[in-house]
């Protein structure tokens, strides 16, 4: 469902566009992401831009590719495991420096 017919008829209005955006980037990851690191690691030595794409359920650009790029996939679902399966990729990438 798209995110303007849930806001109009999820919510009535009533919670800010913000918080459906968050709940959704939430539910997008309990569906959509890696349950274990070797599947995970897997994928990354396959395709490392999809996998952290999978990993995170956010496209990856130039910048975020090549704050993760140096870290091996270990480090890398490990520390998203740390800081909690809603991270962001920047917020994964800090953690690693």
């Amino acid at each position: 469902m798209s995110f303007v017919e849930r806001l109009l008829f999820e919510t009535s209005g009533s919670v800010p566009e913000l918080s459906l955006l968050a709940k959704m980037r939430k539910e997008d990851i309990d569906r959509h992401s890696y349950t274990d690191k070797a599947t995970f690691v897997y994928d990354y030595y396959c395709d490392k831009q999809s996998a952290l794409e999978k990993l995170f359920q956010e496209p990856m650009n130039q910048f975020k590719l090549s704050q993760l790029e140096t870290k091996s996939p270990y480090e890398i679902y490990s520390a998203r495991q740390e800081k909690g399966k809603y991270c962001t990729a920047v917020e994964v990438s800090l953690s690693l420096m």
